[in-house]
């Protein structure tokens, strides 16, 4: 598990833009007591399958006492989740989960929804492109040629934010749900 912190939300984003590996990011920490972006990535693989990675990818905002996080990540404080897997066998990534502040569910369904909305709709789709330009950079580094995501058959969600990603439609259902259906992404370069 890795964690960093970030001082900045367009600092954060610039980051998983370019690398896979929050190792490689220097941590430079100027204030004492501030608030900050926490950027949490965890993998694992599976017992049962070698072939399959699975990585979470969260960041919630805390305040910090240097360079430790003094809140854990709730559903007033969260920024973004991630959760993909790595299918080494049969070489794609599948998104499984993504949800981000302010996002079209919390738009559409806003009376579920009693958290603090933290973000404004043009940072929550930079998050959005973001989050998806991290996953190619492992589809690049894995050398996995598309990356899958369900969607709801009836495309309200695709077409508000996926579409514009580059995803599209195919004709397979989604396993867990014939209501689904899978979109995929393969306009990324492998090199």
């Amino acid at each position: 598990m890795t964690i960093h912190l970030f001082n900045s939300l367009l600092t954060m984003i610039n980051v998983l833009q370019m690398t896979t590996d929050l190792n490689t990011i220097p941590f430079k920490n100027s204030n004492i007591f501030s608030n900050k972006f926490v950027v949490e990535h965890s993998n694992y693989n599976t017992i049962f399958s070698d072939n399959k990675v699975y990585h979470n990818l969260k960041c919630w905002k805390s305040n910090c006492l240097f360079s430790m996080y003094l809140e854990n990540d709730n559903k007033n404080n969260q920024i973004f989740s991630l959760d993909f897997l790595i299918d080494k066998y049969d070489n794609y990534i599948k998104i499984e989960n993504i949800i981000v502040n302010n996002d079209f569910y919390e738009n559409k369904y806003k009376e579920y929804f009693t958290h603090k909305k933290v973000l404004k709709p043009d940072e929550t789709k930079l998050i959005y492109k973001t989050l998806i330009k991290f996953v190619e950079n492992y589809a690049i580094k894995e050398r996995c040629n598309r990356i899958i995501i369900d969607v709801h058959n009836n495309l309200e969600r695709y077409n508000e934010e996926l579409k514009e990603l580059g995803f599209k439609p195919t004709n397979k259902t989604c396993l867990l749900n014939p209501f689904w259906i899978e979109a995929e992404k393969n306009d990324y370069e492998i090199i």
